[in-house]
Protein backbone atom coordinates (compact mmCIF):
# COMPACT_ATOMS: atom_id res chain seq x y z
CA UNK A 1 0.00 0.00 0.00
CA UNK A 2 1.64 3.49 -0.72
CA UNK A 3 0.55 5.63 2.67
CA UNK A 4 2.51 8.55 0.74
CA UNK A 5 0.39 8.73 -2.13
CA UNK A 6 -2.86 8.45 0.12
CA UNK A 7 -2.10 11.05 2.26
CA UNK A 8 -0.24 13.71 -0.34
CA UNK A 9 -3.35 14.46 -1.48
CA UNK A 10 -3.68 17.69 -3.63
CA UNK A 11 -6.36 19.21 -1.58
CA UNK A 12 -8.39 17.89 1.36
CA UNK A 13 -11.93 19.36 2.43
CA UNK A 14 -13.20 20.88 5.33
CA UNK A 15 -15.77 18.60 6.53
CA UNK A 16 -19.16 20.30 8.12
CA UNK A 17 -22.38 18.76 9.38
CA UNK A 18 -25.67 20.67 9.73
CA UNK A 19 -27.07 17.76 10.69
CA UNK A 20 -26.46 15.45 9.94
CA UNK A 21 -22.27 13.23 10.86
CA UNK A 22 -18.87 -8.32 9.94
CA UNK A 23 -18.91 -9.84 12.89
CA UNK A 24 -21.49 -12.91 13.02
CA UNK A 25 -22.12 -13.51 16.33
CA UNK A 26 -25.61 -11.49 17.96
CA UNK A 27 -25.93 -9.35 20.62
CA UNK A 28 -28.65 -9.88 22.45
CA UNK A 29 -30.18 -7.84 24.71
CA UNK A 30 -32.80 -7.74 28.04
CA UNK A 31 -33.10 -4.11 27.46
CA UNK A 32 -36.11 -2.05 27.90
CA UNK A 33 -36.87 -1.43 23.91
CA UNK A 34 -35.62 -4.09 20.72
CA UNK A 35 -36.53 -4.72 17.19
CA UNK A 36 -38.24 -7.42 15.31
CA UNK A 37 -36.07 -7.38 12.08
CA UNK A 38 -38.47 -9.86 10.77
CA UNK A 39 -40.93 -6.57 10.12
CA UNK A 40 -40.22 -4.76 6.32
CA UNK A 41 -39.44 -1.32 7.55
CA UNK A 42 -39.83 0.67 4.15
CA UNK A 43 -37.14 3.35 3.22
CA UNK A 44 -38.86 7.02 3.41
CA UNK A 45 -39.44 8.47 0.39
CA UNK A 46 -37.32 11.64 0.02
CA UNK A 47 -35.91 11.88 -3.47
CA UNK A 48 -38.67 14.43 -4.00
CA UNK A 49 -38.07 16.76 -1.32
CA UNK A 50 -35.52 19.46 -1.61
CA UNK A 51 -32.44 17.83 0.43
CA UNK A 52 -32.21 21.21 2.78
CA UNK A 53 -30.87 20.65 6.78
CA UNK A 54 -34.23 20.85 8.71
CA UNK A 55 -36.85 21.01 5.94
CA UNK A 56 -40.49 19.66 7.06
CA UNK A 57 -40.95 16.36 4.74
CA UNK A 58 -44.51 17.28 3.29
CA UNK A 59 -46.97 15.17 4.75
CA UNK A 60 -44.88 12.57 7.12
CA UNK A 61 -45.26 12.62 11.30
CA UNK A 62 -43.52 10.90 13.87
CA UNK A 63 -46.48 9.91 16.54
CA UNK A 64 -45.62 8.76 20.63
CA UNK A 65 -48.86 6.44 20.65
CA UNK A 66 -50.16 5.94 24.47
CA UNK A 67 -49.61 2.49 25.62
CA UNK A 68 -53.13 1.40 26.20
CA UNK A 69 -53.91 3.29 22.22
CA UNK A 70 -55.14 1.02 19.20
CA UNK A 71 -52.16 2.49 16.87
CA UNK A 72 -53.43 0.69 13.93
CA UNK A 73 -57.45 2.19 13.88
CA UNK A 74 -55.70 5.85 15.45
CA UNK A 75 -53.86 5.42 12.18
CA UNK A 76 -56.72 4.19 9.89
CA UNK A 77 -58.58 6.88 11.68
CA UNK A 78 -57.00 10.08 10.10
CA UNK A 79 -56.28 8.80 6.55
CA UNK A 80 -52.56 8.21 6.65
CA UNK A 81 -50.30 4.66 6.71
CA UNK A 82 -48.18 3.22 9.21
CA UNK A 83 -44.77 3.28 7.44
CA UNK A 84 -42.67 1.80 10.43
CA UNK A 85 -42.22 1.52 14.38
CA UNK A 86 -39.36 2.89 16.28
CA UNK A 87 -38.43 -0.37 18.09
CA UNK A 88 -40.54 -0.86 21.05
CA UNK A 89 -40.97 2.40 22.27
CA UNK A 90 -44.56 3.62 20.85
CA UNK A 91 -43.52 6.00 18.62
CA UNK A 92 -44.30 5.53 14.84
CA UNK A 93 -44.03 7.21 11.37
CA UNK A 94 -46.78 7.72 9.87
CA UNK A 95 -47.15 9.45 6.29
CA UNK A 96 -50.85 11.07 5.03
CA UNK A 97 -52.65 9.36 1.98
CA UNK A 98 -53.52 12.87 1.24
CA UNK A 99 -50.27 15.56 2.07
CA UNK A 100 -51.97 18.89 1.16
CA UNK A 101 -54.86 18.91 3.15
CA UNK A 102 -54.04 18.54 6.81
CA UNK A 103 -52.34 20.60 9.65
CA UNK A 104 -50.94 19.31 12.59
CA UNK A 105 -53.52 21.28 15.01
CA UNK A 106 -56.00 19.38 13.48
CA UNK A 107 -54.53 15.85 13.54
CA UNK A 108 -53.14 16.58 17.06
CA UNK A 109 -57.74 17.00 17.51
CA UNK A 110 -58.25 13.77 15.53
CA UNK A 111 -55.87 11.68 17.51
CA UNK A 112 -56.38 13.49 21.44
CA UNK A 113 -56.85 10.83 24.10
CA UNK A 114 -54.36 8.46 21.80
CA UNK A 115 -51.28 10.13 21.59
CA UNK A 116 -48.73 11.50 23.84
CA UNK A 117 -47.50 13.94 21.27
CA UNK A 118 -47.25 14.58 17.18
CA UNK A 119 -44.49 16.16 15.46
CA UNK A 120 -43.35 16.76 11.66
CA UNK A 121 -40.64 14.36 10.37
CA UNK A 122 -37.64 16.49 8.98
CA UNK A 123 -34.36 16.28 6.69
CA UNK A 124 -31.13 15.88 8.16
CA UNK A 125 -28.59 15.98 5.84
CA UNK A 126 -24.38 16.53 5.63
CA UNK A 127 -22.78 19.19 4.04
CA UNK A 128 -19.43 20.53 2.69
CA UNK A 129 -17.14 23.62 2.54
CA UNK A 130 -15.42 24.74 -0.48
CA UNK A 131 -12.36 22.60 -0.65
CA UNK A 132 -9.43 24.07 0.80
CA UNK A 133 -5.54 22.64 0.87
CA UNK A 134 -4.58 21.83 4.14
CA UNK A 135 -0.80 21.13 5.28
CA UNK A 136 -0.01 18.35 6.96
CA UNK A 137 0.67 18.43 10.97
CA UNK A 138 4.20 15.84 11.17
CA UNK A 139 4.77 16.11 15.00
CA UNK A 140 7.75 14.29 16.54
CA UNK A 141 6.92 10.95 18.50
CA UNK A 142 8.51 8.11 19.54
CA UNK A 143 8.03 5.77 16.46
CA UNK A 144 8.68 2.75 18.54
CA UNK A 145 4.95 2.53 19.67
CA UNK A 146 2.75 2.25 18.05
CA UNK A 147 4.16 1.11 15.15
CA UNK A 148 1.39 2.47 12.15
CA UNK A 149 3.25 4.40 9.88
CA UNK A 150 1.21 7.46 9.72
CA UNK A 151 1.25 7.91 13.64
CA UNK A 152 3.58 10.63 13.55
CA UNK A 153 0.55 12.76 11.35
CA UNK A 154 -1.73 12.16 13.79
CA UNK A 155 -1.23 15.26 15.85
CA UNK A 156 -4.68 14.45 17.63
CA UNK A 157 -2.85 11.97 19.43
CA UNK A 158 0.15 14.17 20.75
CA UNK A 159 -1.94 16.66 21.72
CA UNK A 160 -4.67 14.87 23.95
CA UNK A 161 -1.79 12.80 25.81
CA UNK A 162 -2.75 9.49 24.16
CA UNK A 163 0.73 7.61 24.11
CA UNK A 164 0.62 7.97 27.90
CA UNK A 165 -3.21 6.68 28.15
CA UNK A 166 -2.36 3.52 26.36
CA UNK A 167 -0.10 2.33 28.87
CA UNK A 168 -3.16 2.12 31.29
CA UNK A 169 -5.86 1.29 28.38
CA UNK A 170 -6.15 0.19 25.38
CA UNK A 171 -9.47 -0.40 25.42
CA UNK A 172 -11.25 -4.17 26.51
CA UNK A 173 -12.58 -6.43 22.99
CA UNK A 174 -16.19 -6.72 24.54
CA UNK A 175 -16.49 -2.62 24.94
CA UNK A 176 -18.57 -1.53 21.98
CA UNK A 177 -18.90 1.65 20.48
CA UNK A 178 -21.85 2.65 17.98
CA UNK A 179 -21.23 4.74 15.00
CA UNK A 180 -24.55 6.67 14.26
CA UNK A 181 -23.70 7.34 10.92
CA UNK A 182 -23.30 7.22 7.31
CA UNK A 183 -22.38 3.02 7.51
CA UNK A 184 -19.04 1.79 8.22
CA UNK A 185 -16.53 -0.28 5.53
CA UNK A 186 -16.26 -3.61 6.92
CA UNK A 187 -13.64 -4.31 4.71
CA UNK A 188 -10.91 -1.47 5.80
CA UNK A 189 -7.80 -3.33 7.45
CA UNK A 190 -8.18 -1.02 10.35
CA UNK A 191 -11.49 -2.11 10.93
CA UNK A 192 -12.90 -5.48 9.74
CA UNK A 193 -11.82 -7.70 13.16
CA UNK A 194 -13.72 -5.88 15.43
CA UNK A 195 -16.58 -5.37 14.12
CA UNK A 196 -19.75 -6.46 15.97
CA UNK A 197 -23.36 -6.76 14.33
CA UNK A 198 -24.98 -3.38 12.81
CA UNK A 199 -28.07 -2.13 11.64
CA UNK A 200 -29.32 -0.15 8.55
CA UNK A 201 -32.42 1.97 8.75
CA UNK A 202 -32.58 1.24 4.80
CA UNK A 203 -32.15 -2.21 4.85
CA UNK A 204 -33.49 -3.34 7.84
CA UNK A 205 -33.31 -7.32 7.50
CA UNK A 206 -29.57 -6.99 5.75
CA UNK A 207 -27.41 -6.49 9.40
CA UNK A 208 -24.25 -6.52 6.65
CA UNK A 209 -25.36 -3.68 4.94
CA UNK A 210 -24.30 -1.41 7.63
CA UNK A 211 -20.92 -2.42 6.87
CA UNK A 212 -20.83 -0.80 3.31
CA UNK A 213 -20.47 3.18 3.37
CA UNK A 214 -21.17 4.66 -0.05
CA UNK A 215 -20.86 7.92 1.93
CA UNK A 216 -17.57 7.50 3.54
CA UNK A 217 -17.94 9.65 6.45
CA UNK A 218 -19.06 6.96 8.78
CA UNK A 219 -16.35 4.68 8.67
CA UNK A 220 -14.01 7.94 9.14
CA UNK A 221 -15.43 8.41 12.28
CA UNK A 222 -15.02 4.85 13.14
CA UNK A 223 -11.11 5.24 12.42
CA UNK A 224 -10.84 7.60 14.89
CA UNK A 225 -12.61 5.79 17.36
CA UNK A 226 -11.32 2.64 17.12
CA UNK A 227 -8.53 1.96 14.34
CA UNK A 228 -6.52 -0.95 14.83
CA UNK A 229 -3.37 -0.28 16.51
CA UNK A 230 0.44 -1.05 16.44
CA UNK A 231 -0.22 -3.47 13.45
CA UNK A 232 2.16 -1.80 11.04
CA UNK A 233 -0.48 0.03 9.23
CA UNK A 234 -2.07 3.39 8.80
CA UNK A 235 -3.65 4.60 11.52
CA UNK A 236 -4.52 4.88 14.92
CA UNK A 237 -8.29 4.95 16.58
CA UNK A 238 -8.35 6.79 20.81
CA UNK A 239 -9.68 3.06 21.62
CA UNK A 240 -7.85 1.03 19.24
CA UNK A 241 -8.70 -2.52 21.36
CA UNK A 242 -12.69 -1.79 21.21
CA UNK A 243 -15.53 -2.67 19.06
CA UNK A 244 -17.01 -1.01 16.86
CA UNK A 245 -20.92 -1.69 16.19
CA UNK A 246 -22.21 0.46 12.49
CA UNK A 247 -25.58 2.14 12.73
CA UNK A 248 -26.64 3.42 9.04
CA UNK A 249 -28.94 6.43 9.59
CA UNK A 250 -27.78 8.46 6.82
CA UNK A 251 -27.92 7.59 2.82
CA UNK A 252 -25.22 7.13 0.32
CA UNK A 253 -25.93 11.28 -0.33
CA UNK A 254 -25.19 11.72 3.44
CA UNK A 255 -29.07 12.72 3.90
CA UNK A 256 -31.51 11.03 6.34
CA UNK A 257 -34.46 12.53 8.56
CA UNK A 258 -34.89 12.93 12.28
CA UNK A 259 -37.01 9.66 12.24
CA UNK A 260 -34.22 7.74 11.31
CA UNK A 261 -31.94 9.36 13.05
CA UNK A 262 -33.67 8.34 16.07
CA UNK A 263 -34.93 4.71 15.40
CA UNK A 264 -31.04 4.03 15.40
CA UNK A 265 -30.29 5.53 18.68
CA UNK A 266 -32.73 3.24 19.88
CA UNK A 267 -31.44 0.38 18.00
CA UNK A 268 -27.82 1.28 19.37
CA UNK A 269 -29.07 2.21 22.87
CA UNK A 270 -30.55 -1.60 23.40
CA UNK A 271 -28.42 -3.62 21.18
CA UNK A 272 -24.95 -3.90 23.60
CA UNK A 273 -23.11 -0.22 22.52
CA UNK A 274 -21.97 0.83 25.56
CA UNK A 275 -20.55 4.35 24.11
CA UNK A 276 -22.83 6.07 21.12
CA UNK A 277 -21.07 8.60 19.10
CA UNK A 278 -23.25 10.93 16.41
CA UNK A 279 -21.24 13.13 14.32
CA UNK A 280 -24.61 14.64 13.10
CA UNK A 281 -27.12 17.34 14.07
CA UNK A 282 -30.44 19.05 13.12
CA UNK A 283 -31.45 23.20 13.66
CA UNK A 284 -34.35 21.71 15.33
CA UNK A 285 -35.41 20.16 18.65
CA UNK A 286 -37.15 17.04 18.49
CA UNK A 287 -39.45 14.69 20.67
CA UNK A 288 -38.77 11.56 19.04
CA UNK A 289 -34.81 12.55 19.46
CA UNK A 290 -35.11 13.23 22.92
CA UNK A 291 -36.86 10.14 23.77
CA UNK A 292 -34.72 7.98 21.90
CA UNK A 293 -31.85 9.45 23.78
CA UNK A 294 -33.69 8.98 27.48
CA UNK A 295 -34.25 5.29 26.46
CA UNK A 296 -30.07 5.17 25.56
CA UNK A 297 -28.98 6.79 28.62
CA UNK A 298 -31.61 4.80 30.61
CA UNK A 299 -29.93 1.67 29.49
CA UNK A 300 -26.57 3.29 31.23
CA UNK A 301 -25.05 4.31 27.40
CA UNK A 302 -22.92 7.42 27.26
CA UNK A 303 -24.50 9.43 24.28
CA UNK A 304 -22.13 12.34 22.64
CA UNK A 305 -23.08 14.12 19.85
CA UNK A 306 -21.09 17.18 17.31
CA UNK A 307 -21.58 20.04 18.74
CA UNK A 308 -22.22 21.19 14.71
CA UNK A 309 -20.25 23.06 12.64
CA UNK A 310 -22.19 26.33 11.79
CA UNK A 311 -19.61 28.96 14.14
CA UNK A 312 -22.21 30.13 16.06
CA UNK A 313 -24.17 29.87 19.18
CA UNK A 314 -27.44 28.33 17.80
CA UNK A 315 -28.07 24.76 18.97
CA UNK A 316 -28.01 21.78 16.97
CA UNK A 317 -29.46 18.06 17.88
CA UNK A 318 -29.29 16.12 20.08
CA UNK A 319 -26.29 17.85 21.65
CA UNK A 320 -28.18 20.21 22.85
CA UNK A 321 -30.43 17.66 24.29
CA UNK A 322 -30.24 17.02 28.34
CA UNK A 323 -27.59 14.19 29.42
CA UNK A 324 -25.81 14.35 25.72
CA UNK A 325 -22.13 15.27 25.98
CA UNK A 326 -21.43 17.89 23.29
CA UNK A 327 -18.03 17.87 21.88
CA UNK A 328 -16.68 20.97 19.79
CA UNK A 329 -13.49 21.21 17.80
CA UNK A 330 -9.58 22.14 18.50
CA UNK A 331 -6.82 22.55 16.11
CA UNK A 332 -3.34 21.80 16.48
CA UNK A 333 -2.83 24.51 18.46
CA UNK A 334 -5.55 24.02 20.87
CA UNK A 335 -7.29 27.18 19.95
CA UNK A 336 -10.67 26.94 19.20
CA UNK A 337 -11.79 25.63 15.28
CA UNK A 338 -13.76 28.83 13.62
CA UNK A 339 -16.56 26.80 12.72
CA UNK A 340 -16.95 24.86 15.96
CA UNK A 341 -20.58 26.06 17.27
CA UNK A 342 -20.81 26.54 20.81
CA UNK A 343 -23.22 27.13 23.50
CA UNK A 344 -24.64 26.24 27.39
CA UNK A 345 -24.50 22.76 27.03
CA UNK A 346 -20.96 22.38 25.43
CA UNK A 347 -19.20 19.37 27.72
CA UNK A 348 -15.74 19.05 26.35
CA UNK A 349 -13.51 19.80 23.04
CA UNK A 350 -11.29 17.54 20.80
CA UNK A 351 -8.95 17.75 17.81
CA UNK A 352 -11.19 18.39 15.28
CA UNK A 353 -9.23 20.15 12.38
CA UNK A 354 -7.36 18.33 9.54
CA UNK A 355 -8.02 14.68 11.38
CA UNK A 356 -6.33 11.95 9.44
CA UNK A 357 -8.40 8.54 9.51
CA UNK A 358 -9.69 5.67 8.05
CA UNK A 359 -11.61 6.11 4.42
CA UNK A 360 -13.77 3.52 2.88
CA UNK A 361 -11.36 0.99 0.27
CA UNK A 362 -13.63 2.67 -2.89
CA UNK A 363 -14.70 5.67 -4.12
CA UNK A 364 -17.20 7.63 -2.35
CA UNK A 365 -17.65 11.31 -0.88
CA UNK A 366 -14.72 11.26 0.70
CA UNK A 367 -11.66 13.09 -1.04
CA UNK A 368 -9.87 9.92 -1.48
CA UNK A 369 -9.76 6.46 -0.65
CA UNK A 370 -7.68 3.99 2.40
CA UNK A 371 -6.88 7.43 4.65
CA UNK A 372 -6.89 10.78 4.39
CA UNK A 373 -7.99 14.29 6.54
CA UNK A 374 -10.93 16.07 6.64
CA UNK A 375 -12.11 18.33 9.33
CA UNK A 376 -15.77 19.49 11.25
CA UNK A 377 -16.94 18.65 15.10
CA UNK A 378 -17.38 15.24 13.29
CA UNK A 379 -14.18 14.08 13.65
CA UNK A 380 -14.07 15.59 17.81
CA UNK A 381 -16.94 13.62 18.95
CA UNK A 382 -15.64 10.06 17.76
CA UNK A 383 -12.49 11.19 19.56
CA UNK A 384 -14.14 11.48 22.82
CA UNK A 385 -16.18 8.73 22.00
CA UNK A 386 -12.91 6.26 22.00
CA UNK A 387 -11.77 7.75 25.30
CA UNK A 388 -15.33 7.12 26.79
CA UNK A 389 -14.55 3.65 25.80
CA UNK A 390 -11.01 3.57 27.42
CA UNK A 391 -12.62 4.76 30.60
CA UNK A 392 -15.19 1.96 30.39
CA UNK A 393 -13.03 -0.40 29.63
CA UNK A 394 -10.24 0.56 32.92
CA UNK A 395 -13.44 1.33 34.96
CA UNK A 396 -16.05 -0.96 33.78
CA UNK A 397 -18.40 -0.38 37.32
CA UNK A 398 -18.41 3.58 36.35
CA UNK A 399 -22.32 4.63 35.22
CA UNK A 400 -22.22 6.89 31.71
CA UNK A 401 -22.55 10.02 34.02
CA UNK A 402 -19.47 9.15 36.06
CA UNK A 403 -17.54 8.56 32.57
CA UNK A 404 -18.60 12.07 31.40
CA UNK A 405 -17.62 13.42 34.84
CA UNK A 406 -14.07 11.64 34.84
CA UNK A 407 -13.67 13.32 31.31
CA UNK A 408 -14.66 16.34 31.88
CA UNK A 409 -12.26 16.91 35.09
CA UNK A 410 -9.95 15.60 33.45
CA UNK A 411 -9.12 18.05 30.41
CA UNK A 412 -6.93 20.11 29.47
CA UNK A 413 -8.51 23.56 30.92
CA UNK A 414 -8.25 26.18 27.58
CA UNK A 415 -9.75 29.56 27.06
CA UNK A 416 -11.30 31.22 30.41
CA UNK A 417 -10.83 29.64 33.77
CA UNK A 418 -12.69 26.61 34.19
CA UNK A 419 -15.81 25.88 32.05
CA UNK A 420 -16.77 28.06 29.19
CA UNK A 421 -19.14 27.92 26.13
CA UNK A 422 -16.60 27.63 23.37
CA UNK A 423 -14.46 24.93 25.08
CA UNK A 424 -16.48 23.27 27.57
CA UNK A 425 -14.92 21.75 30.26
CA UNK A 426 -11.57 22.20 28.12
CA UNK A 427 -9.61 19.60 25.40
CA UNK A 428 -9.53 15.56 26.59
CA UNK A 429 -6.60 14.58 28.37
CA UNK A 430 -6.36 10.52 27.56
CA UNK A 431 -3.64 9.78 29.94
CA UNK A 432 -5.61 12.23 32.20
CA UNK A 433 -9.20 10.75 32.23
CA UNK A 434 -7.11 6.69 32.96
CA UNK A 435 -5.54 7.75 35.99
Amino acid sequence: MNFKKVISLATLTTLSLSVVSCGTARIDSNLEAGFDNSISRPVVDIASVAKKNGQIIPGEYIVKFKANSDSDTAISSVNATKVKEIGNTGMHLIKMKDTGKVSISSLQSSLKGKIDWIEQNRIMTLSYLDAKPLQENIVSLDDSFPNDPMFAKQYAHKVSNSVEGWKLSQGNSDLVVAIVDTGVDGTHPELKDKIVPGFDVYNPNTPDSAYKDPQGHGTHCAGIAAATGNNKIGVVGFAPNVKIQAVRVLDANGSGTYESVAEGIVWAGTHGAKVLSMSLGGPSSSKALDEAVALAIKNDVIVIAAMGNSGNEKPSYPAAIKGVMAVAATDSSDKRASFSQYGAHNSISAPGVNILSTFPLYDTGMPGKEYGSISGTSMSTPGVAGVAALVRSKFPALKAEEVRAKIEKSADDLGDKGWDKYYGAGRINVAGALK
